[in-house]
């Protein structure tokens, strides 16, 4: 089934590597067309994939120039491709559609999770590019921690002074646009603060986030299952 597909402007020709493969994609309103190799190999799968992360679909799209810079008509195959070629694939495009604004927006959940967990960030990355998950999203958070052993008791504000004695990711929201947040980690008895941003530098700095344009948010409490 024929397609016209039409290109997202600043976002062609990204390239990166998962495991022995490399992948170009160019990304489209819908979908993306990808250049997938083995490292080090002269030849390549030209494909397209669309779908959601649950359901992705591949398809393959020999001849068609790989440009990214006008909207095209594909008429994409059915292909074959292994476990370990479609990971690769979709593990590149989380990084792109996913990792790369959260980069950019701040990667304080993955740096927090990284020190409440006592795990190296690669360990804790992977979690979330393995579900194809966001870390930015608090409900994408609980589900991607339960599925890795632990249980999260989700509570409002008041859960800062009741858990005094446990580690715990305080959210802020900004008050300005409460779709945009931060999380700090705060240790066992207020005994010291994490926050990848520098701006809650002691405990007590929580206690006045409305001067800093925040509110707190909600509580989170980890425990090993």
């Amino acid at each position: 089934m024929k397609l016209t597909i039409h290109p997202v402007a600043e976002k062609h020709n990204r390239s990166g590597s998962f495991k022995g493969y490399a992948v170009t994609g160019w990304d489209y309103d819908e979908g993306w067309l990808v250049s997938l190799s083995v490292i080090g190999s002269d030849s390549a799968k030209s494909l397209w994939v669309d779908g959601s992360w649950e359901s992705p679909r591949f398809g393959s799209v020999p001849g068609v120039q790989l440009d990214g810079q006008r909207a095209i008509e594909i008429d994409p195959e059915p292909v074959e491709l292994s476990a370990e070629e479609r990971d690769a694939i979709l593990s590149t495009i989380w990084d792109w559609d996913v990792w790369e604004p959260v980069t950019i927006a701040g990667t304080c959940m993955i740096e927090s999770l990284e020190r409440r967990l006592d795990l190296p960030r690669e360990v804790v990355l992977d979690w979330f590019r393995t579900a194809r998950r966001d870390p930015s999203i608090k409900e994408q958070v609980v589900k991607t921690l339960e599925e890795n052993g632990y249980t999260v008791n989700a509570r409002g504000p008041e859960g800062f002074g009741e858990f005094h004695s446990q580690r715990r990711l305080v959210f802020m929201s900004q008050k300005k646009d409460q779709t945009k947040g931060h999380v700090v980690l705060v240790y066992e008895n207020d005994s010291g603060i994490f926050d990848s941003s520098k701006r809650f530098k002691q405990v007590g700095d929580l206690l006045w986030a409305d001067h800093f344009g925040y509110k707190m948010d909600s509580v989170f409490i980890l425990e090993k299952k």
